[in-house]
Formats: structure tokens, sequence, C-alpha cells
């Protein structure tokens, strides 16, 4: 990585967190010493300019009390805000709607595969029709509309005789904990293929567009090498992009190796890093996403929103901030929305309790969780964190 060198130019004090004079202070730099510089950002405007440098100890300085020899390269911030899941529970769109009308997020991942299409039709009518905020443009011109495939819930778009392999004996999609080798073969890859197109173009059909992204439900594109593979050579063919392997954090790594799915020898990042490398995957969305559901594990419940919400926004605040200091122009952030007026697990368990039969795959004991994100993503995180903006979206062709 290329470092740049600075020299400082008067008594200045390095920030934390974020490029401003009212984030927290870090050290302070006299004048005639040198610095390391990774790259310059826009941050608060401070008397003549509101450029920042970011250091390689990953503080910020403002930049006009710094004095450089050469360029150094400005990294324009833009963030993509994903509301997964959509499409299947009404709640859980509504609090998707309210969050694009209001600004709040700009993306969405939609799931076809539900008992019916008037979620989906009701979902793509709004965003015919509904103008965002800050702009005379309907959503459906300003939204990341993208496919979030699903081999692990519901029911199949495909008819079931034709993907057998895939399904339980109600004709339901297997459980992701139940994936094992077998979903390596060459004949369950062919069902998962159909499957998948079927849902591509279903999406289509509804949205009248293609998808902006890809990503799979459950994760499914990481679980083995014929699947990585498959869908990344998609995503190239179709210049689609796809929401990048690394974005698995730890933890979450552990949950599956140990807890989850022993089923598998999952693959690490350095072998997906391989196989990426092996057919020069190019539709790549953002390199890393932040995805941090919050709260108590199910079953236990959410007892306390006010400090859950805290929480949240504590991550979401610390997301940017790794952000801000990374050389990634684009990241993701996707998070878990349902607008309802419960707050108690064991009343949203009851008024969900159906989609137990009618679409397995969706834990309805986490959507005491999902309301706490919905809260907390009330507070607008560009309005606390101004110095990202969103990624816009690019001209589409329609289907």
């Amino acid at each position: 990585m290329e470092v740049f060198k600075g020299l400082v130019s008067k008594l200045i004090n390095t920030r934390l967190d974020y490029p401003s004079i009212n984030a927290k202070k870090g050290i302070s730099l006299t004048p005639n010493s040198e610095i390391e510089i990774s790259h310059a950002i826009k941050g608060e405007m401070y008397r003549t300019s509101d450029i920042w440098y970011v250091l390689t100890n990953k503080t910020f300085v403002w930049s006009e009390a710094i004095h450089i020899g050469e360029d150094i390269p400005l990294i324009s911030k833009k963030l993509l805000l994903t509301a997964d899941d959509i499409g299947i529970v009404k709640e859980i769109d509504l609090g998707a709607k309210i969050a694009l009308k209001e600004g709040w997020i700009n993306s969405v991942a939609i799931l076809v595969n539900g008992e019916s299409e008037a979620n989906l039709i009701d979902f793509a009518k709004f965003l015919n029709t509904t103008i965002g905020v800050n702009t005379n443009l309907p959503l459906f011109e300003t939204t990341h509309v993208g496919l979030h495939f699903t081999m692990t819930s519901g029911k199949p778009v495909s008819k079931a005789k034709d993907i057998a392999l895939l399904l339980d004996k109600k004709g339901r999609f297997s459980k992701f904990t139940d994936i094992d080798k077998t979903y390596e073969s060459d004949q369950c890859i062919s069902q998962i293929k159909m499957e998948f197109q079927a849902q591509y173009d279903k999406f289509k059909r509804i949205f009248g567009r293609e998808p902006d992204h890809l990503t799979s439900h459950h994760d499914v594109l990481t679980f083995n090498f014929p699947l990585f593979k498959f869908m990344h050579e998609w995503s190239n063919e179709k210049n689609i992009p796809i929401r990048s392997h690394r974005f698995l954090p730890s933890g979450k790594r552990f949950w599956y190796d140990t807890l989850v799915i022993r089923k598998l020898d999952l693959p690490s990042i350095s072998r997906m890093d391989d196989w990426k490398k092996e057919y020069g995957t190019k539709a790549y969305g953002p390199e890393h996403t932040f995805v941090a559901h919050y709260g108590p594990i199910p079953p236990f419940a959410v007892v306390d929103y006010p400090s859950e919400v805290k929480k949240k926004n504590k991550k979401l605040k610390k997301g940017i901030s790794d952000f801000l200091v990374s050389r990634d122009p684009v990241r993701e952030i996707v998070i878990h929305l349902i607008k309802s007026d419960f707050r108690a697990q064991r009343d949203l368990i009851v008024q969900h309790k159906t989609l137990l039969d009618s679409y397995s795959g969706i834990d309805i004991k986490y959507f005491d969780g999902r309301v706490a994100e919905y809260l907390s993503i009330k507070n607008n995180l560009l309005k606390m964190n101004p110095w990202v903006e969103f990624l816009p979206c690019s001209l589409r062709s329609t289907a």
C-alpha cells in the first residue's frame, strides 16, 4: 500500500472516529514533524477547506495544517445501505418502504418465492409511484433493487418435480443447516441453476428490469466451489454486481463452522480469494459488507429497546469510521427491519407463526431484533455521518 509523506506546518490535533473538529482528540502534531498519509477524504468544512487526510495510524487531520510535496488521492465515500429479506412479510416490507421514502436506506434485497406474488407486485408499485426525499424521481429510479436468491427458505419457483433434490418431504427447500456435500454434485448443481433461473426470470417479470445486485439467503454462495463458481460466472456474464465473500465476519464463520453447518467443510476466506482469482470476477459490488444483527440471540428476547438501539448506533458509527479510514470507495451495510407496533418477542411470534408453515427460513424468534434495527435506523445514518453519501444508481436497461 502506497504511503505519502507530509510535514506538519502548525500545531494541530489529530481526530478520532471521523473528520471533524468536534470529534474526539487524538495526539497533537507539532510543527515540522513528519507524518504518513494513506489518503484524503472530504470531512467537515473548517475555515478554508473540507479536505482531511487519513493517516496510516487511522486518525484524521485537517489538510491545511499539513505541507505535502505530492498529490494525495482523494477518495469519495459512497454507501450502499441494504434492507434484507424483502417480499415475504408485509411488516418487513413496510419497514423498508418507510426507510426508502424517508431516505434512510437506498437498497433492498428481494426474495421472490413467497406464497403469493401480491407482496412483490405491491412493492414494485410502491417503487414506481413514490417520490423519495430531496428528489423529483420515483424510488424506482433511485433505489438499488437486488435479487436475494434462496434455496434454503420457502418453496421453489420451479416445478417441485424438477428440483426434488433441494426439497424436503413437504415440498419446501431444505433448511440451510441440512445442506451437505451432496450439494456439490453435478445433479444438485444443475437443479440449483434451474431454480436460480426461475427466480431471476420472476424478478424481471415483476420489476421490469435486471436486478441491480445479487445476494443469497443464508449466504449460500459461499458454501462450496460449484455454487461460488456458478454465481460468480453468472454475475460476470450479466455484469450484475455480486456481494463479496469477504463480508463474512469471523464470529459468523465460527457460528457456521462449529454450531450450525457441521456437515460441510466451509471454504475459508483465503480459499475463496483463490477461487475468485482463478476466473477473475469483474462484477463485484463492495469488497466489504457490514452485517451486524444485534440484541440477544434467539430464543432470548430484547427486554431493553433503548439499550439495544444505542448499541446498534454505536456499531453503525464504528462501521462508518472503519469505512472512512479504509481505501474502499464503496461499502455496504445490511440491515434487517420490521415495522411493528409489537415489542415483546412472544407477541411477534404469535403474530407471525403462520410463517413456520407458509415460509420457513426466516426466523420469527428474531423479529424483536428486527424491530430494534428499525428503531435504530430511524436516526438516519447519513445525518449522523455526513462524510459519506449514498451510492447513486446507474442507468439501467429494462427487461
